[in-house]
């Protein structure tokens, strides 16, 4: 799925994750047991007219010592409201219910974008494409490489047009 040589020109040597008080976005992929959980916090760079990596947390649990969401998730999520201007946070609702409706509680702008065919081929072409026209910057991470270098595309994934691009 992702060309590496592509994901390494994305790199930006100098950039580092930031606590400067921008507006994010943030996606939650969660999963409880067989799966790392992780959250990704990104702005755009008018300046620069790129999309930006801000910050990103991932949660992997150990046998028999499932990931507790209040502790991880929610906790990661607050303290990015303080932190920055949290603009939206996106989140598939299969593992997530509780957690959504204590965060819209307290007035964070939590929005349900499920795991459907339609949702992952739309937000993983569009990170295909941030990634092939070098309109992504990120800082360097080599568990996140790593997980880029891994994904692949679902036979699931596949349309009438050809293979959808798909994320882990």
């Amino acid at each position: 799925f992702v060309d590496m040589s592509a994901w390494d020109q994305c790199v930006q040597p100098t950039l580092t994750p930031t606590l400067e008080r921008i507006p994010i976005y943030v996606g939650v992929d969660a999963s409880v047991k067989r799966d790392s959980t992780a959250l990704v916090a990104v702005t755009f760079d008018k300046k620069a007219q790129v999309v930006r990596l801000v910050q990103h947390r991932v949660f992997t649990p150990a046998p028999g010592d499932p990931i507790n969401f209040e502790a991880t998730v929610e906790a990661t999520i607050i303290d990015w409201r303080r932190r920055f201007v949290l603009r939206q946070v996106l989140f598939d609702p299969f593992q997530m219910a509780a957690v959504s409706q204590r965060l819209a509680k307290a007035h964070v702008p939590i929005e349900e974008y499920p795991q459907s065919v339609p949702n992952l081929t739309a937000a993983t072409s569009n990170l295909f494409d941030l990634i092939q026209s070098r309109s992504i910057a990120l800082y360097s991470d080599a568990a996140m490489r790593l997980g880029a270098g891994a994904a692949v595309v679902p036979s699931t994934a596949v349309s009438p047009s050809g293979p959808t691009r798909m994320s882990p």
